[in-house]
């Protein structure tokens, strides 16, 4: 380790010194106090953001090859960083009323986001699979946060359970491809089938099942709704976008990176895990009539969607295609951040009373009780649906544009089907908001400014992103182009 090394990792070192702040400011604020934890994790947020600016543009390996930062990876950071703020926004509400710690939520948040920033970093597969145990082992206690809630309980159990197989099979995969190519370098994988043969085949398998399950793609889902909707809601909007930005970044330098120069060879998977994800996720939305359960099952389906893009580059063998269908990937991931979690935490919002679970009927006339909220919601839920000038709609055209480019225009019909089918389940929550009348006995409503200004934030992102993408657009390409 020299000072090259550490000053490449300036981000990951705010980021711990954040954590361990927070953890010892903990222990001396008092009760009535622990409000401070917010604003202090907030601005430590912001400052590692700024860190993560310091080293754009570096682009070099560290640590004897196992890390690397470049362009790439600072994005990852940085959407984390924007993930991180947005959840410690939205969590405090929820929790006070429920009598939940704050003072611990934010530290396994933080050491979630920690194991978020090694998996964007790892140009090794083992730093791979300890960025990924760093990230998932804090939000299996997140899923499991409301202890006293047997619903909590229960998912997070399943979540560890079936997270525990998964890192298993991951693992398995990595000894696997480390006995075929002698090398557990990213940059040294890429003859795994040519060299490998069959036996290649089975290593990507197993590296194919163990990531694809952190990022709740069908087959690999049945962790999913159990976990989202017995977390304490503000959570599950966490891990519905946090941990699914990580896997991504798992996905994209485990087989674009290492394994991109055999994208023929993993191309079929891909393509048929995006269209079994997307149409799974959105077929079963539909019957669901609790709005959170709803919104787990969505961010199954707009997990489809973003392997769609990994699909595209793998077909691709232009090189400015692939970088294509990366930035596709990057944006969605991004756009889809910020749009979900403020969704759920519109649900948050309407659970004050903690008998609430967030059914369907909780959002009838919410228009006429308040006014704001809906139009919020109906904003965040327009952008999933895919409708511009939001967000969404620009995430699933360069999607879109990129699986026809790189000639699977079959792909794009099954995307564009699926974006329709979703259009009914979203838009039956602004039905019932606006053309419904409200419950006898309506749920009342979180009217926290802190939650209120953390969604006036969200929703401001979800249609600057979408009027005025051309700034991101340019960060995206410079951030793919490091990668290729």
């Amino acid at each position: 380790m020299n000072a090259d090394d550490l000053s490449a990792i300036l981000p990951e070192l705010a980021l711990t010194v954040l954590v361990l702040a927070i953890l010892t400011i903990d222990l001396f604020l008092r009760r009535e106090d622990k409000w401070l934890l917010t604003p202090i994790t907030v601005i430590g947020l912001g400052f590692v953001g700024y860190a993560c600016w310091t080293v754009w543009g570096l682009n070099q390996t560290v640590f004897a090859g196992f890390y690397r930062v470049d362009d790439l990876s600072v994005f990852f950071k940085v959407a984390t960083v924007v993930i991180g703020i947005l959840a410690s926004l939205f969590a405090p509400a929820y929790l006070a009323q429920r009598k939940l710690p704050l003072g611990e939520f934010n530290v396994i948040l933080l050491f979630s986001l920690s194991g978020m920033f090694v998996l964007a970093s790892a140009s090794d597969l083992i730093t791979l699979f300890i960025g990924l145990e760093l990230m998932v082992m804090p939000a299996y206690l997140l899923a499991g946060f409301h202890k006293t809630d047997r619903y909590s309980n229960e998912g997070g159990l399943k979540y560890f359970l079936l997270g525990s197989f998964a890192s298993a099979i991951l693992l398995f995969g990595i000894s696997w491809t480390y006995g075929l190519t002698h090398s557990t370098r990213l940059s040294e994988i890429g003859g795994l089938v040519s060299d490998g043969g069959a036996a290649g085949l089975v290593a990507i398998a197993m590296l194919t099942v163990g990531s694809t399950f952190k990022a709740a793609a069908v087959p690999f889902h049945y962790w999913t709704p159990d976990a989202y909707q017995g977390a304490p809601t503000p959570i599950t909007g966490f891990l519905s976008v946090g941990p699914k930005l990580g896997a991504f970044a798992l996905l994209v330098r485990v087989f674009a990176e290492g394994l991109g120069v055999s994208g023929a060879d993993w191309y079929g998977v891909m393509a048929i895990l995006a269209v079994l994800t997307m149409t799974g996720g959105n077929i079963v939305a539909l019957a669901q009539t609790n709005v959170k359960r709803m919104l787990a099952y969505s961010s199954i389906a707009h997990t489809g969607y973003i392997i769609a893009g990994l699909a595209a580059f793998a077909h691709a063998t232009d090189p400015a295609i692939r970088t294509q269908g990366i930035e596709a990937i990057l944006f969605y991931v991004l756009g889809y951040g910020v749009m979900n979690i403020a969704a759920f935490s519109v649900v948050g919002m309407l659970q004050r009373d903690p008998r609430r679970y967030g059914g369907l009927s909780a959002f009838a006339g919410l228009a006429g009780r308040a006014p704001a909220l809906a139009a919020a919601m109906a904003v965040l839920l327009l952008s999933l649906t895919g409708i511009p000038p939001t967000v969404g709609f620009f995430a699933k055209l360069y999607v879109l544009v990129a699986t026809v480019d790189a000639g699977v225009a079959w792909l794009a019909v099954a995307i564009a089907l699926n974006a329709a089918l979703a259009a009914f389940y979203y838009l039956r929550v602004i039905v019932y908001m606006y053309m419904r009348e409200p419950e006898a006995d309506p749920a009342p409503i979180d009217r926290s400014p802190l939650t209120a200004f953390a969604l006036a934030i969200s929703v401001a992102g979800v249609l600057l992103l979408g009027l005025f993408p051309d700034p991101i657009i340019s960060f995206l390409r410079a951030s793919a182009a490091s990668l290729l």
